[in-house]
């Protein structure tokens, strides 16, 4: 267990071996939460997928299912 310390403005420094592990980056967004015995919970909030980069991706898939159906044949 590491321990840290709050600074003035609310900000907590997380030990960089656990962000390593995490994959914790700059400008990632977290949803905090607080149980009953004080434990604070802190969940990294994946990005949701756009509907353009959903869009692209699943062009791209369809390609290369395409062009192996190609090449069967």
């Amino acid at each position: 267990m590491s321990i840290t310390k709050m600074d003035a403005n609310g900000r907590v420094l997380l030990p960089i071996s656990i962000r390593y592990r995490l994959d914790l980056n700059d400008g990632d967004k977290f949803a905090i939460d607080q149980l009953g015995d004080g434990t604070i919970i802190l969940k990294k909030v994946r990005r949701k997928m756009g509907f353009k980069r959903w869009a692209n991706e699943e062009t791209l898939r369809v390609s290369k299912d395409l062009c192996a159906n190609d090449k069967k044949h």
